[in-house]
């Protein structure tokens, strides 16, 4: 029998203002709850740490101020840090309307190369304010839909940025994202997959498996590439592969979701191609 306390009932509230109505994740440290914020009518997605995961809760905490404490279109936009009637740390954001990463599956090489180029953008600004982020995975990322039309890759935290993390550190595991996209699973062990890479994509440029293969190679401890020179690889690789892009289907939860590729090129998010 789990040790877990049962979820909340539906519809209370927090601090006299944030309603949390129905919960609509199960993390591995928090529930999130879709809810409405009762002055503004914004509707709010709120974190609350979960009641089994108190040896959390520093890191919790932490992960929530270093959100909060940050300002860009790129990352999830933090509103309130607050406790619950039974003194659990939450968190309220923005309710995002997309879906994460990690549920993409295999996508299109040019799509991957968009999302991971976006992806990189905001790690270039992180690290240029001097933060790290240090555990990022393909669930930190969400593909957006935008109120103006397209989509818009957000960063959903901004880790714990503990000593161990180091900007190589955050280009090696946006690599291994990269990788996920365009195969399907994430890169074998430097060990297994030897020093260069196969893939074997039709269409793909040669330049994309030569900058992955290098990325993932990169030492945890060097400062060799940054983040900024990832996005520019990516944009200049796109740039040249985009004339002869195609448009393919938007996945499921993902709505108006079109990405304006260099020189007009629309690519449309896709699920996993079978071919």
């Amino acid at each position: 029998m789990s040790s877990a306390s049962p979820p909340p009932p539906p519809s209370y509230l927090l601090e006299g203002r944030y309603l949390a109505e129905a919960r609509i994740a199960r993390g591995e440290t928090a529930d999130v709850f879709s809810g409405t914020d009762t002055w503004s009518g914004e509707q709010i997605a709120i974190r609350v740490l979960r009641a089994d995961r108190k040896d959390r809760e520093a890191q919790f905490r932490r992960m929530s101020e270093r959100l909060f404490g940050a300002a860009s279109a790129r990352l999830l936009r933090a509103i309130h840090i607050g406790e619950d009637r039974d003194g659990l740390p939450f968190l309220v954001t923005e309710r995002l309307a997309g879906r994460d990463v990690a549920s993409l599956g295999r996508v299109r090489w040019e799509v991957a190369c968009e999302i991971t180029r976006q992806a990189a953008a905001v790690l270039a600004e992180m690290h240029l304010s001097g933060l790290h982020h240090g555990s990022l995975r393909a669930t930190s990322l969400f593909v957006a839909a935008s109120s103006a039309g397209g989509s818009r890759v957000k960063l959903l935290d901004l880790g714990v940025g503990d000593r161990s993390a180091t900007a190589a550190k955050d280009v090696i595991a946006l690599a291994g994202i990269l990788h996920r996209l365009l195969v399907g699973r994430p890169p074998l062990p430097a060990k297994i997959r030897g020093a260069q890479l196969k893939l074997n994509i039709a269409g793909m440029p040669p330049g994309v498996e030569e900058a992955l293969g290098r990325w993932l190679a990169l030492d945890p401890a060097g400062e060799s590439i940054t983040a900024g020179d990832v996005a520019a690889e990516l944009k200049s690789i796109v740039d040249a592969g985009s004339d002869a892009a195609q448009a393919v289907s938007m996945p499921p939860g993902v709505d108006t979701g079109v990405r304006m590729l260099p020189k007009s090129s629309i690519i449309f998010f896709d699920e996993e191609d079978e071919s």
